[in-house]
């Protein structure tokens, strides 16, 4: 199954929330870099340790070009985790190519990839990056399951997230599902988590949108600092970015739950990893739910 993450202009966080989503996402996950821009994650995320020993960053290979030319002969059951790189944040990232060059060589590689990725039990979150109709991946787009549009409730994200949703609307329409595939997740400050949400609503509500707003990314510098320091601590365990993160996730869930692993409920997001969860710092402890494995003081 595909979870794609992208945004309308500037790509606000794309990688972010793609990433945090794959912290807390239940069961069989992986993160796959589809931005056209190139690669971030190559330089964000430090490879999992080798022999004890840290790596720099991420190895050039695999990346989305070889996981790509291997879906046109088809995947085994374990999907895309062949392809991916194991991390310190414990998250298994494919990452992207790193020039836009090299992504325009993959164009006729994505209708094939999508299927296989659609395919696949666990579930993929792909980083669009900025989407436009005009996307090579669309067809990734289309076959995902939800597709989680990100825009800040600034005059001007409230004014492209209007015009974007009605046109992905159609770009993304399929007659055959059951519910349209084009949800909508606002960023900004904490304190106007309520007043942006209800904001993107009424814009959405003034098109006929049937696209919901599943979700809220709190803008938070200390947690994302956190999350490309690669440590799993306490604090980032406890951060604001990812305690939205999580309940944005427990949202999209239960929007769609054919996502859920079978032994899971879309109110009570399991670890990925077979560890406790470790508290967090304050007043986040009521709230912040399980973590990951590994989490330092």
């Amino acid at each position: 199954m595909i979870v794609s993450v992208c945004a309308d202009k500037g790509s606000p966080g794309v990688t972010t929330l793609a990433t945090v989503l794959g912290l807390v996402w239940p069961g069989p996950r992986v993160v796959v870099e589809a931005d056209t821009a190139g690669s971030d994650l190559s330089f964000r995320l430090r490879p999992a340790a080798t022999n004890g020993v840290l790596g720099g960053r991420l190895a050039p290979d695999p990346s989305i070009a070889v996981l790509a030319t291997a879906a046109r002969l088809g995947l085994t059951d374990a999907g895309p985790l062949p392809y991916a790189q194991d991390t310190t944040l414990g998250v298994p990232v494919v990452p992207g190519v790193l020039s836009a060059e090299r992504f325009r060589a993959l164009r006729s590689h994505w209708p094939q990839l999508a299927k296989e990725l659609a395919a696949w039990a666990g579930t993929a979150i792909v980083d669009l990056g900025r989407f436009t109709p005009d996307h090579p991946a669309i067809p990734v787009a289309r076959a995902s399951t939800a597709v989680l549009l990100l825009t800040p409730a600034t005059l001007e994200g409230l004014y492209h997230v209007r015009d974007r949703v009605a046109e992905l609307s159609g770009t993304l329409g399929d007659p055959n599902r059951a519910r349209p595939n084009l949800a909508v997740v606002v960023t900004g400050e904490l304190r106007d988590r309520r007043s942006s949400v209800e904001q993107v609503r009424q814009v959405l509500a003034s098109i006929g949108s049937p696209a919901p707003v599943n979700g809220f990314m709190a803008h938070d510098p200390v947690g994302a600092k956190g999350l490309w320091a690669g440590e799993l601590t306490r604090r980032f365990a406890g951060s604001e970015l990812v305690r939205s993160v999580r309940a944005t996730a427990e949202a999209v869930l239960a929007g769609w739950p054919d996502l859920l692993p079978p032994t899971d409920t879309a109110g009570d997001i399991k670890s990925n990893h077979p560890a406790d969860e470790v508290p967090a710092h304050g007043a986040a402890a009521e709230s912040a739910g399980p973590v990951m494995e590994g989490t330092r003081s």
